[in-house]
This record gives structure tokens, sequence and C-alpha cells, in this order.
């Protein structure tokens, strides 16, 4: 059974988003609070619109290194019957994941003319591997909106095109749907091996992405749509497992789990473009109703084997999230950026006290950065340098008596309480150029 367990967890991985919607899809995007920019190939994962306007080819290629510094969680209940058998134990939770180096790239061409179709690639990725899985302890404190939450790849594909002051965009972005079976057979007595046989499949799958733009003189605005994203995970368990030389109980359940998940969003912008200052606001709407936390489902088709049962119920809420950015020009060849914007979380906190520990807070993230431009076999090629600073709200969780599942004798997991809050840290360096 250890081996079948082990297996299951090797296949699943926390509801978590992307790179982008965390922090921004650029150095250039980061230093303004996390939207679309001024001109920049890396638009096409905030505005894909607006890259109809462009004449030429632009590329960008960015590195980000993410890190938290959540507050320490000590000395609190780590095990009790509801994640072991008979154990009980108080202990300290690591909540703080070794620091993320992701890189972007984004390519924007046209297909046929400079004022034809563009078409629009963007990819983000970790550098060191294909991405990260993590299903956790279902009751253990983790701050489940970043732990690990964006490393995974993603790719998103545009076309667009204008017509006079408007331009338009349809494209995708891609998730992973996964299902198999696996049949474990598992013996004690000695002598007697035991043995295991698996089928597994992975394929794609697409949620839509629609934009629009219009832009007059000095100003542009634009507006995204971006289809919710589920990808899951789906596998059949089932064999026996040996109690004596001649006696065994069998087993047979589903299992299934949410492996990443990008909520519906809708993007707002507006954009006012002088001499030389640029200013950037937007306002976007995240629709979190079909969230699910980092719990791996068992369903009970058969056998001994008990499914499982999802014991702590989170509320959610849909979000608004304003941003603001500002850009000035500080000379011939310097620009010097800057952002904000706030976000709530689609959790409400104070249900923390109850069963489970799936942690998010609001915060407020500061960023600041600068561009250097320069000029390199007649093209022009653009540094960009950015710092983001997310300031979460410090908050003291105090749990309710009784353990998970109601009984008096043991307190819930994360008792007697806990301090939430903390900083993320990204820092992101980016080079972009048209030709």
């Amino acid at each position: 059974m250890k081996l079948l367990l082990v297996f299951i967890l090797s296949l699943s991985s926390a509801a978590y988003a992307s790179l982008p919607e965390l922090f921004g899809s650029s150095a250039g995007s980061l230093a303004i609070g996390a939207q679309a920019q001024k001109q920049s190939a890396a638009n096409n994962y905030h505005a894909p619109s607006l890259l109809g306007y462009s004449k030429s080819s632009q590329f960008s290629f960015d590195i980000f290194y993410v890190s938290t510094q959540f507050k320490d969680i000590n000395n609190v209940v780590v095990k009790n019957e509801t994640n072991t058998v008979n154990t009980f134990e108080k202990g300290d939770v690591e909540v703080n994941s070794k620091p993320t180096p992701m890189f972007g790239a984004h390519l924007s061409t046209p297909l046929f003319s400079p004022e034809g179709v563009k078409f629009n690639i963007s990819i983000f990725a970790p550098f060191d591997r294909l991405m990260e899985t993590d299903s956790g302890d279902p009751y253990q404190p983790r701050y489940v909106m970043y732990d690990n939450r964006f490393v995974r790849p993603n790719f998103i594909f545009s076309g667009a095109q204008s017509f006079g002051e408007w331009s338009f965009s349809i494209g995708a972005h891609t998730g992973i749907q996964t299902n198999g079976e696996t049949y474990f057979m598992s013996r004690t007595t000695a002598g007697n091996p035991s043995l295991a046989k698996m089928s597994f499949n992975a394929k794609p799958s697409i949620g839509a992405v629609l934009s629009a733009s219009k832009r007059t003189n000095e100003h542009l605005t634009y507006l995204t749509f971006q289809q919710e994203m589920k990808s899951k995970l789906a596998n059949r368990a089932s064999g026996e497992t040996e109690i004596a030389s001649n006696t065994s109980f069998q087993f047979d359940f589903d299992v299934a789990a949410l492996l990443y998940y990008d909520p519906m969003t809708i993007r707002l912008g507006h954009q006012i473009h002088q001499e030389q200052t640029s200013m950037f606001f937007s306002l976007e709407f995240q629709q979190w109703d079909n969230y699910d936390g980092s719990t791996i489902q068992l369903k009970k088709r058969g056998g001994a084997i008990n499914g499982s049962e999802n014991l702590e119920k989170l509320k959610l809420k849909n979000l608004f999230i304003p941003k603001l950015g500002l850009q000035r020009e500080l000379s011939d060849n310097w620009t010097g950026k800057l952002g904000y914007f706030y976000r709530q979380s689609p959790l409400y906190t104070n249900n923390l006290k109850y069963s489970g520990n799936s942690i998010d807070v609001e915060k407020h993230v500061f960023s600041i950065g600068a561009a250097r431009l320069i000029h390199f076999q007649q093209k022009e090629l653009t540094l960009d340098f950015a710092y983001q600073a997310h300031l979460l709200r410090n908050m003291k969780i105090i749990k309710t008596p009784n353990r998970e599942d109601g009984d008096p004798s043991e307190p819930k997991i994360g008792s007697p309480g806990y301090k939430v809050g903390g900083m993320i840290h990204a820092l992101s360096l980016g080079i972009s150029w048209m030709y």
C-alpha cells in the first residue's frame, strides 16, 4: 500500500496558476505592475491585440527569480489521526520553498506583410526541470497560491490584426489532462514478490484568449478575455494486498486531483502615452468559483479501503485587481519605471481557524525598474531590470477546538495557531528587440 500511495502522490500537484499572472509577463511588465507594456512581444499574455499594430518582428527573453519570506510556523500540531493512523505530534512547518529561477520567451512576427496578420507565441518555463508536482499534506499549513504554483510550462499562441484604430486578436493558452489505470498486488511473505502494472496518457487542453484594442493619438484602450483552464489528473487504482500467506484484502478506487488552475480573467486596460511619460491603468476581474484545493480525492469503487473525505471547506470569492504603472524617459538611453497593484485573496482567510490550512492573504505589490536602450549592429536592443515586492497582510490564526472530524480527543493540525504574512521578492532581467 505504501508503494501505491507514493505512486499516486508522484502524479498529482496542487492547484497552481502561472508566472505571468502572479508577477508579470516580462521584466518590463513586472516593473509597471504586471500589465501590458507600451510595445513588447510579451504583450501576448496581457493584451495580444496590441501586437496587431506592429509592422515588424519583436522578440523578448526574460529571466525571473522568485523568493518567499513567509512567517515561520513553529510548535504547532503537525500530525493527528486525520493524516496518520494513530500518531500525535507537534513540530515546525516549512512554508518557504526553494527560490525558483524561471524564463519567459516571446516572439511576434508578421506572417505575410508588415501590415498583415501577426503570429505571436509566448513560453514560460522553469530553467532546470519541465515542471514540479507536489500534492502536499491536505491538512498541513501551505501558501497554496505560491508553493511551486508557477513552476510549470505555459504556452500562449495568438494571431492579431489591426484595422485602422482597432486591433483584434484570437488565441489560446494550454493546459494538460492526464488519466490512466494502475494495478498493484503487494505481498509480505518472504520469497513472494509483489507486482504492478500501469497505463497512463496525457493530452493538452486549450482555453480561448480573445482581445480587442483601440488606439487614438496619445491613448490606447484594450480588453482581454482569458478562458478558465483546469489541468486535471484522473487515475483508477486497484489491486490486492496480502495480510497473511493465504489471506488478502482488495482495493479499488478513483484518484482525482486538480493539477493546475487558471481562473477566468477579464482585463480592461488604458494607456496614456505622452512625449516622455507613459501611464498605465488596468482592472482585472478573476473568477475563482471553480477553484479546488490541493487535496487528492479518493473515491471508493469497491474493496476494503475507505475513500477520502474533504474536511476543509474552502470559501471562495471572485476578485477585482486594480493596477497602476508609470514610465518616464530619464535620458536618451535610460527609462525609469514604477508599478503597483492590490490583490485580495480568493480564499476567506478567517476560514483557516476551522479544518484545513490552505493559506492565502491579501497583498500590496510595489515594483520598480529601469530600461537601457543599446544600439547594436544597427538594431535597437532594450535591457530591462525590475524588482517587485509583495507585502502580505499579517494575521494571527487561532484554531477552533477538536480534531478536523469533530473528535474532542485531539486538537486540529495547526493548533493552537500561527501567524501568516510576510513578503515575496521577484527579480527579473530581460532583453528585447525589434527587427
